[in-house]
Order: structure tokens, then sequence, then C-alpha cells
């Protein structure tokens, strides 16, 4: 049997292949690792530009995980240090006293603390905002005060 273009769809891809295992993320790492970091350093002894070479491909490649494509970088730091930092609903369910009263209490204590920190962070921010308002007037303020050059002279 031939394959003719009748029966055979180009379109049609092959399901996401399931995540791979940890245990098989881990061995692949140590393998490779194994293999690329003497080839490296041994690049590096016999001709450098090589070592140099395989150096930046292992950089932009991602290091040694093997999970097929990078991760997107983050496009703010701030989101990305407050993805990692679990929520208050987070904490209170793993820290769990016991006492559902104080949990209570914990809870609204947590929610109040994170508001006056945000009320906080923006009062710094309405404060730095002034203090550059303030420099800026001050420089104008003295460029203003200085006298005009002139070019024709």
């Amino acid at each position: 049997m031939t394959m003719t273009a009748e029966n055979f769809d180009l379109s049609a891809r092959p399901a996401d292949p399931a995540p791979m295992p940890v245990a098989v993320q881990v061995l692949s790492t140590l393998l490779f690792a194994a293999f690329a970091i003497p080839v490296t350093i041994v690049a590096l002894n016999v001709f450098w530009p090589a070592g140099i070479l395989i150096a930046l491909i292992l950089a932009w490649r991602g290091g040694f995980a093997p999970t097929g494509t990078p991760s997107a970088a983050p496009r703010n730091l701030d989101e990305a240090v407050k993805s990692l930092v679990p929520t208050t609903a987070q904490k209170a369910a793993a820290t769990s006293s016991g006492n559902a009263n104080f949990d209570a209490y914990r809870a609204d204590m947590l929610e109040r603390l994170e508001i006056e920190q945000q009320n906080f962070e923006g009062f710094l921010t309405r404060l730095r905002d002034a203090k550059d308002k303030s420099e800026f007037d001050d420089f104008m303020d003295a460029r203003a005060k200085r006298p005009m050059i002139d070019d024709d002279a």
C-alpha cells in the first residue's frame, strides 16, 4: 500500500506528550552535565574559541535542565518575585494551629497588615515622587538663575 495525499493529513499532530517525570529530568541533567562539563573544559584547554562557543551555546540553551524550551523571562521582576511568595490564604491553610478562633484572628490580622503594607508602599511612592519633583524644581530654578551666554560674541 502506498501513501497518497488523500489519506495523509499534514495538519494532524500527535497529542502533546506527557510531562517528563522528575526522576528522568534529574538523571538526564546529571548525565548531560557529566558529559558537557568535561567536554567544555577540554575544549577550553585545547582550542579556547571552541570552549567559549560551547559555553555560549549552553548558556543560550538555558543551562543543563532538559526542559525542551527555555521558560519565558518575566516581564516584571516584582511580579516574578510575588508569584513565588505564597498568599495569605495559602499560608493560613498550611499553618493551621487547630484553634479556629485563633486562626480567624490571625487571618484578619494578616489581612490588615497587608493593607497597611500596601498603604505604606503607596506613601513611599508619593514621597519619592515629591522628592523627585522637588529636585527637578530646584534644578529648574538654578538653571533659570544662570546668566544667558550669548553665542554671537
